[in-house]
């Protein structure tokens, strides 16, 4: 059977409005409180609160929408938004639409359903669809890892092509010349600055090559498959510059399968500053996303929103390490 403030009130003597107060955060007699958290520890007391938020409006609940729950990128940052809309009473529902346009769909929809009080999305295109229907409904976003047009929303990215062109330039500077990219699918925002980037230092060095460009398609298969297909066109390849943290490791196995050694073969740099990069020696180069950092803006920007700010677009800095 449900417990209810009735209960609560029937078990302390105090009235309904006092234990209502003290469960919606307003401060009451010590004593009070004592007893209060007594009785809901011995009943079992717990705050329904959708009921709450029929009368709120809130649901004290927040969408996440990703395109792989596998992602390392996506975990990590998932981990972050969790720890910092715990901080402020908010808890997360995490959608993974693999990577799918109409699931994507789908699980916005579902989101909104579930009355949530704002959504963190990284969307599968740059497409404004993914999205268009939360903000219809005025519901806050905050997108990550993506640029739209959209004025309607606060986007969350990091330099990508700077970070991409500065990582090249010192490829470059080691006295590589037949440097390599294993990049993801170009229409996706993220793909395409990192790969302006590597064009923007290549070719100013007078050195860019459209047959040293490969897609891995963001996964660990993918950059093996890439690695291997450039080696294959380009057996003198010198260098590699991989973009994203699962694409890294499947070029670094491919590399180890090719027989070719990272520091005196061939140079690498990869993406994504993450423990297990540490077991390669030499150690390998990567570009350090503050994975945290994105996320925790992330969180503040969607709870700023929630309480009537403006959408922003914040880019933070990534570095190599």
């Amino acid at each position: 059977m449900t417990v209810t403030i009735k209960d609560l009130a029937k078990e302390t003597g105090l009235a309904n409005a006092t234990i209502s107060a003290y469960l919606n955060g307003v401060p009451v007699r010590e004593y009070n409180k004592v007893k209060i958290e007594e009785a809901v520890k011995k009943l079992g007391y717990i705050r329904n609160d959708y009921a709450r938020g029929l009368k709120t409006h809130r649901s004290g609940t927040v969408g996440v929408l990703i395109p792989e729950l596998s992602s390392v990128f996506s975990t990590a940052i998932i981990t972050e938004i969790e720890e910092r809309l715990r901080e402020q009473g908010y808890g997360i529902i995490v959608c993974d639409c693999r990577t799918d346009i109409k699931r994507e769909e789908e699980s916005v929809r579902f989101l909104l359903s579930k009355m949530v009080d704002g959504l963190i999305i990284m969307p599968v295109s740059a497409d404004k669809k993914a999205f268009a229907l939360a903000v219809q409904k005025n519901i806050p976003v905050v997108v990550l890892d993506r640029l739209t047009d959209s004025e309607d929303v606060s986007h969350i990215v990091i330099n990508n092509r700077e970070i991409s062109r500065l990582a090249t330039l010192r490829i470059l500077a080691k006295g590589r010349r037949k440097v390599a990219l294993i990049n993801g699918n170009t229409e996706i925002y993220t793909a395409r600055e990192r790969q302006e980037g590597f064009k923007d230092a290549m070719s100013a060095a007078g050195l860019y090559d459209e047959n040293l460009v490969e897609n891995g398609g963001f996964s660990v298969e993918g950059g093996y498959l890439a690695v291997k297909q450039i080696l294959k066109r380009a057996p003198d390849t010198d260098a590699f510059f991989v973009t994203n943290y699962e694409m890294t490791i499947g070029s670094l196995i491919a590399l180890n399968e090719e027989g070719r050694r990272i520091g005196r073969d061939i140079d690498f740099t990869g993406f994504d500053k993450v423990e297990i990069t540490r077991a390669f020696l030499p150690a390998v180069e990567t570009v350090n996303q503050p994975l945290n950092r994105i996320g925790a803006v992330a969180a503040q920007t969607l709870i700023g929103m929630i309480n009537g700010d403006k959408p922003v677009n914040v880019t933070l800095e990534a570095e190599i390490i």
